[in-house]
């Protein structure tokens, strides 16, 4: 009879990772005593009760072929055995996923592509598009060349990654930068319920490149195989990576050979930089955070978006996190190494409780984060502990000719501020690149008839400033002086292309009249706003200006989120039925509170500006996400006419959005031999 359970029931999934993590854990065979004490706890050992549960946990160790016995009681994974095999007789599993991010739990899968090796030579292949069930970044589409409604037909992770695992089997996994790709699948069968998940570590072949290949700068997977000679073709997709990373792994692996490699294990040994020829026993992965945090949590966290608090066994607050979707956040750190980063090193052994505190929105759940973390100061929040002087740039509105100078402090004083700025030096940069694009004023003296003429300085001889100090300007110059800061405040709000395009037409009309001056000083603008606008992401717009109605998707089925941010702060949220009438009800009651709210304080405190910064980087980060509108408000929010017509618009624009165009490409799962075509996905 067959003893392997090949589809466990989630709660024997949970006792066989717990002997798992503690084999893993240990590095050392342990007896059936000790897992018992490890799958069960609580167990008083040599009593009744601990020996009929030592009889079941031996029969679920002998269910699974992940656990061998060694003939004296004791157990360890099969995969130690495996590591003095021959490598001539192992199959390699080569894996690579796409992704549309860098982090799990943040980022979701979108693409998995698996390639079996054995003999130096590709036997079959597995590609599969996973739906992420969330938008997908335009660079992220750029990238890969996977489009958004293609994977928005394909199956979600929980059905793909059993497809894959089978694929996959008990061979050894091997990828390019390895740790990424397992970290992704690992989250996503945590999240699913997913048997046993996958390996905690698998063969990198940036560390062979890096030992068997001479001269090698760089490691992306391009360099490499153009190091060893291999074509590169189809980069950026799941399938033609992982075959790219098989034809780079086969080379190196004989290059491992030619060097005493003979064994899996002596291969594991190159890869902890130890000689083949060294014995040593076989390193086990690191453990992880499932040694420490109760499983039993894990069904009790909400999927909804919110923040999380972190304690230790006093009770005391150690880390406050936040996340879109509570349960995929909080389970992610179960598959997580311990001390995966300097700043969170014992963490995950000291927490003792997680309480979670569902809230409304990722955008609420950022501004909960920031206050939490300032009020509490948990050890392990290294970030967003203090409030930042955050730098902006001012234009004084009031004054008949205004200026630009840096500020760390917003009024409601009638000027206009931009930002946040990462850093001063930015502001200055910035400051120093709208005085060579625009003829503006950058003295503070005193201006007529408030005071005396004086002599204008050198920007007037210029021409790069109307020379205010002179005397009492007539109107027209003074039309013309508030036009050119418009056009500034307009270049620092984001509206930018014309403007680049005019200056670029004004060097190359200043070139054929041979004024190579005023050419070599837009050439250097030009250059300069190259390099301000890629480094500092400004905000668009100015912070007090965003007055918009946001409104995207709801976690809660047929719903949507609706956001007010007044001033430019977060003035109130709702969820609404996504239908014509409720919606519109919604809107206009919305609507009519957002009227009676007053005008902006007169000082912005600390705690306000570091909310406007938080809600104004959100709004540049999600200003290209598709499934979130931004809708400007009317000037005149009393005004019912206008209402009407703005409440129709956004009613019709989010409940009737442009379709996707169907290219008619239909996703299929593949698990065929190598010879045989694989399909398009």
């Amino acid at each position: 009879m067959d003893d392997t359970i090949d589809n466990p029931t989630p709660p024997s999934r949970e006792l066989l990772r717990r002997a798992r993590e503690a084999l893993s854990g240990q590095g050392i065979p342990l007896d059936t005593a000790t897992l018992a004490r490890h799958i069960f706890g609580g167990l008083t050992e040599g009593t009744a009760t601990a020996v009929a549960w030592e009889r079941l946990a031996e029969q679920l160790l002998r269910s699974s072929s992940l656990f061998l016995p060694d003939g004296e009681g004791n157990w360890g994974l099969a995969a130690w055995g495996g590591a003095e095999r021959a490598l001539d007789d192992i199959e390699f599993a080569v894996v690579d996923v796409e992704t549309t991010g860098l982090a799990p739990g943040r980022h979701r899968i979108i693409e998995v592509g698996a390639v079996i090796v054995a003999r130096s030579q590709s036997v079959a292949t597995f590609s599969k598009l996973v739906n992420p069930g969330r938008s997908i970044p335009q660079f992220i589409t750029r990238f890969t060349g996977i489009p958004p409604h293609t994977v928005a037909r394909s199956a979600a992770a929980e059905r793909v990654l059993p497809l894959l695992c089978e694929f996959i089997g008990d061979r050894p996994l091997v990828g390019h930068n390895i740790g990424f790709d397992l970290g992704f699948l690992n989250f996503e069968a945590d999240r699913s319920g997913l048997a046993l998940g996958f390996a905690e570590s698998g063969i990198d072949t940036i560390t062979l490149a890096r030992r068997y290949v001479t001269g090698l700068r760089r490691t992306r997977l391009d360099s490499v195989a153009a190091a060893l000679h291999v074509p590169v073709a189809g980069r950026h997709r799941a399938l033609p990576d992982a075959e790219l990373t098989a034809r780079v792994f086969a080379l190196l692996l004989a290059r491992a050979r030619a060097e005493g490699c003979v064994t899996l294990a002596d291969l594991y040994r190159v890869l902890d930089g130890v000689s083949p020829a060294v014995s040593q026993v076989y390193s086990p992965p690191r453990p992880t955070g499932r040694m420490y945090l109760n499983p039993a949590w894990r069904q009790e966290f909400p999927i909804t978006p919110g923040v999380y608090l972190m304690k230790d066994r006093s009770g005391t607050v150690i880390y406050v996190g936040k996340a879109k979707r509570l349960r995929d956040r909080l389970a992610s750190y179960y598959s997580q190494p311990l001390g995966y980063t300097r700043k969170m090193d014992g963490l995950l052994q000291s927490v003792h409780e997680i309480e979670t505190r569902p809230l409304g929105s990722e955008l609420e759940a950022l501004l909960v984060e920031s206050q939490l973390i300032k009020q509490l100061q948990p050890r392990y929040n290294v970030q967003l502990r203090n409030f930042e002087h955050y730098p902006f740039i001012k234009v004084d509105m009031q004054h008949p000719y205004p200026r630009f100078s840096a500020t760390r402090e917003v009024a409601a004083d009638g000027a206009r501020y931009f930002g946040p700025f990462r850093n001063a030096r930015i502001v200055n940069a910035t400051l120093e690149l709208l005085q060579k694009v625009f003829p503006i004023r950058t003295c503070t003296r005193n201006l007529p008839p408030a005071a005396k003429a004086s002599d204008p300085c050198l920007r007037y001889h210029l021409k790069r400033c109307p020379g205010p100090c002179r005397g009492v300007l007539d109107g027209r110059v003074q039309e013309e002086y508030i036009q050119v800061i418009e056009e500034a405040c307009a270049f620092l709000g984001g509206e930018r292309e014309d403007l680049l395009v005019r200056l670029k037409e004004q060097m190359f009309i200043a070139s054929a009249r041979q004024d190579f001056e005023r050419a070599a000083r837009l050439r250097d603008a030009l250059r300069d706003a190259d390099q301000v606008l890629l480094g500092q992401r400004l905000i668009t717009g100015a912070v007090l200006a965003n007055n918009l109605l946001i409104i995207y998707p709801s976690v809660e089925s047929g719903h949507l989120e609706l956001f007010l941010v007044r001033h430019g702060r977060l003035a109130g949220q709702r969820r609404a039925v996504a239908e014509e009438s409720p919606l519109a009800a919604e809107l206009n009651s919305f609507i009519e509170q957002a009227a009676l709210l007053g005008a902006p304080p007169k000082k912005v405190g600390r705690e306000e500006v570091d909310q406007i910064n938080i809600i104004a980087r959100w709004i540049h980060r999600h200003s290209e996400d598709e499934q979130r509108s931004f809708f400007p408000l009317p000037d005149d929010l009393t005004d019912s006419s206008e209402l009407g017509g703005f409440v129709e618009h956004v009613t019709r624009a989010v409940l009737t959005p442009e379709a996707p165009e169907d290219t008619g490409e239909t996703d299929e799962d593949t698990a065929m031999p190598a010879s045989m075509p694989t399909p398009e996905s």
